[in-house]
This record gives structure tokens, C-alpha cells and sequence, in this order.
């Protein structure tokens, strides 16, 4: 049977992997997301993208941009001028950055200027800044949605190397990709219905929580914004006395439109509708599945779960790359439980900073059941120096639970083999 080998890299907060499908001259190479959010970069994107370089030599058969936030897809501005140099066949992105389709078009330009109007809201207007506890998750939301572009143009022309560029939407698949022999592709989302694109917050049954209701530790990044802009609001009338730029009316409502919830987590509700855009790709090759979720939140999920079929799905996969970081609302129960019993292989991009609550402890513990010896193997047992950690992750690799049958370390990097 042909190697498969999948690479964690130790980005900081975010993702990329390397697959390395086949052995000796059929080997072929894919890399699914590249990048580090601002406040959780821990330096390893150099180290990283010359291990890249080195262990491809240079050839890539596809990229993979699963949505476009900076923590997925910073690296590919970054290092653009050494991708040029590249021989790469595809490159693979969700149906919302199309540029020439018009429903995509006008989703960018919706989301851009509600970003604008809550900085200014946040900076200007509430003097907010990352120091102040209850501003910083906001603003590293709202970080990590902007400052894409040079990444986002790049992938848009192949880095100019003739690669094809190619957006996808759930329901499509491919039966064979590149030349990789006897690899499929199965889109399982983004939706194409928007509708589901701003639903983030699953019902209550799907959240992995401590216990059922308890929320005491969710953010509540700016609770200012909880105001509604009616003159009978003591805190919207001394902001108008105030003289602060506030949000319009029509801004506020057509952001809680978006959102399944309440103003006060209006960054959190952009960035979690970014997630909804990730390409959720599901891997065939030589009997084994493997599924990439990019940062799936409640309504891309809720798009393809819950039919006969998706069960049956769940219950192929051997591999599975945990959605967001492993965050409490990304990764539905009924997810979890569709998973084979036991032998699954799980790996989970994460580390603390800059979101403390994430990963989501009780979620992992979930999935720990269906692992292969018990154990989600995280990013953050890769011991960088100065790299933030857990405390349930120390940076001394002897530390950790011993790594399943199939895992090796690496400098910044895990491997897992089939």
C-alpha cells in the first residue's frame, strides 16, 4: 500500500499541513493552509517554510486555502515570492473568494465595511485597545480578518507559476486529483446557500460545555455594544454626549441580522462568519479517510450533517484535523459521536494565546474516546522556545502523554503515518 503522511506544523494559533501522498517517484505533495494569527505567532514561519521548501523540493501538486483569515493563510503573502518559484498544479478556494462571482463579490464587500465601522466603533468611539481585557478578543478578531489581501491576491493567480485556480462549494467532488493516483476529493461544504453562512453558535445540545448551560467563561468582548440605539438607552445617551462615533442604527441591525445572537459579540460573530466559508474536504486514497474541516462553525456543519449519508461518512474517517482549534462551538456533538468508536487518528492545531478558552478541554476529552490510545494530539506539545503553552501542555515533549502508534516529532512539526 502507497505512504500517507500528514504534517502538523507548529505555526503558533494557527494551521498548516503537509500531506505527502505515495513513495519514491510517485510521491506527491499537498499543503492545506499556511499562516499565524498576529498575537499568536510564534516565530516558526522561516523554520516552517524551509521545511517546506526542503521536504517538497519545491513542488506542490496542490494548495489547499481553506478560508481567509490570517491564522490559515498569512504565510502565502509572507513568503509569496518563494511560492513563485514553485512548481505547484492547483490551487483549491472556497466559492466565496471567487472574484467573478457576483454573489461572492458582494459578501467581501459587506463583510470589509461592517470590519471597518466596528474598528472605528471599537477605537475611536470606545477608546478600545488589545491592553484593555475587554476589548483584546475583539480586536484580535477583527486582527485576523483583515491584512489578508497580499495573501488572498497571490493564491487568486497561482503566485503566478500557471498553477489552475479552482473554487469549490459543497456538493462537488473530484475523482481524481492532479496526478496523484488514486486520491478523490469530496466537498462537504462551504454551503452556497448564505443562509447558513451566519449561523455560528450551535443549539445548546452541541456544545461541548462543562456542563450543560454553563457559559462562564465565554467572552464578552466589548459589552458596550450591547446598547441598542434608541433614546430610551441611558448607555447609548451618554455615548451621544459623549460625541463617540457610534455605529448606525441600520450597522447595528443589519450586523445582529448576521449574527443568531446579541451585539456584544459582534467581532467574535464576523469572524466566526469567515469560518463558515472553510472548505470542509473529505480525502479517499488506497481505502484510507481522511477529513479536513478547515475552521467549520454551526452553520457550515449544519449544512451536510444530520442525513444518513453524513453518519455513514463520520464513521469512515481514520483522520480527522480538528476545526478551529479545537474551540467549544466549532466541532458539533453530533459530530463527535457519528465517529468510529475507536483507532482514529486526531490532530489538533492549537495553543492558548491569543484565546485562552481555546482549545475547549471537554471537547477533546470527547474525541479522546474515538482516538487512537485515548489521545488528540496537539500542535502545542511541540516544544518552541518562548512559545506560549498550556498548562496541560508543557514544552518538554517527554512530558506528554506518550504519542500514539504512528506519530513522530519533529522540530516544529508532528508527523502521523498510515
Amino acid at each position: 500500500m502507497s505512504e500517507i503522511r500528514v504534517r502538523m506544523y507548529r505555526t503558533g494559533f494557527g494551521d498548516c499541513f503537509l500531506i505527502r501522498f505515495g513513495k519514491g517517484l510517485e510521491t506527491r505533495y499537498m499543503l492545506i493552509d499556511f499562516g499565524a494569527h498576529m498575537h499568536g505567532d510564534i516565530g516558526t514561519m522561516c523554520q516552517i517554510m524551509e521545511d517546506i521548501e526542503k521536504t517538497t523540493r519545491s513542488k506542490l501538486e496542490v494548495i489547499v486555502a481553506t478560508h481567509q483569515h490570517r491564522d490559515h493563510i498569512s504565510g502565502f503573502g509572507q513568503f509569496a515570492d518563494r511560492f513563485a518559484k514553485f512548481k505547484i498544479g492547483e490551487v483549491w478556494l472556497p466559492w466565496t473568494d471567487d472574484p467573478n462571482d457576483e454573489r461572492a463579490r458582494s459578501f467581501r464587500t459587506k463583510q470589509l465595511a461592517l470590519y471597518d465601522a466596528l474598528d472605528t466603533h471599537l477605537r475611536v468611539g470606545l477608546k478600545a485597545t488589545e491592553a484593555d481585557q475587554k476589548y483584546t478578543a475583539a480586536l484580535d478578531a477583527l486582527a485576523n480578518l483583515r491584512g489578508n489581501e497580499a495573501a488572498v491576491t497571490e493564491l487568486q493567480r497561482g503566485f503566478g507559476t500557471g498553477a489552475s485556480v479552482h473554487y469549490f462549494e459543497g456538493g462537488q467532488s473530484i475523482t481524481k486529483v492532479g496526478r496523484i493516483a488514486g486520491l478523490s476529493a469530496e466537498f462537504l461544504a462551504p454551503p452556497k446557500d448564505s443562509s447558513f453562512l451566519s449561523r455560528m453558535n450551535p443549539p445548546a445540545d452541541q456544545h461541548f460545555l462543562t456542563a450543560p448551560g454553563v457559559r462562564a467563561d465565554d467572552v464578552h468582548p466589548f459589552p458596550k455594544l450591547e446598547i441598542k440605539a434608541v433614546p430610551t438607552d441611558p448607555d447609548y445617551s451618554a455615548i451621544l454626549e459623549e460625541g463617540q462615533p457610534i455605529l448606525a442604527p441600520k450597522a447595528i441591525k443589519a450586523l445582529e441580522g448576521m449574527a443568531d445572537f446579541s451585539a456584544d459579540r459582534l467581532a467574535l460573530a464576523l469572524d466566526n462568519v469567515r469560518n463558515n466559508t472553510s472548505l470542509v474536504i473529505l480525502f479517499r486514497y488506497q481505502g484510507k479517510v481522511l477529513l479536513f474541516p478547515g475552521d467549520a462553525q454551526w452553520g457550515n456543519w449544519q449544512s451536510w450533517i444530520g442525513t444518513d449519508r453524513a453518519n455513514e461518512i463520520l464513521k469512515e474517517v481514520d483522520f480527522l484535523k480538528v476545526a478551529h482549534h479545537g474551540s467549544e462551538n466549532a466541532t458539533p456533538v453530533e459530530v463527535v459521536q457519528a465517529l468510529k468508536a475507536a483507532g482514529l487518528a486526531v490532530m489538533v492545531p492549537t495553543q492558548t494565546k491569543p484565546f485562552p478558552t481555546i482549545p475547549r478541554k471537554p471537547l477533546l476529552e470527547a474525541l479522546e474516546k474515538h482516538c487512537l490510545d485515548n489521545v488528540a494530539v496537539r500542535s502545542d506539545w511541540i516544544g518552541v522556545q518562548g512559545a506560549p503553552t498550556d498548562p496541560g501542555a508543557p514544552t518538554n515533549p517527554a512530558a506528554q502523554p506518550p504519542l500514539p502508534p504512528g506519530f513522530s516529532l519533529g522540530p516544529v512539526w508532528i508527523d502521523f503515518s498510515f
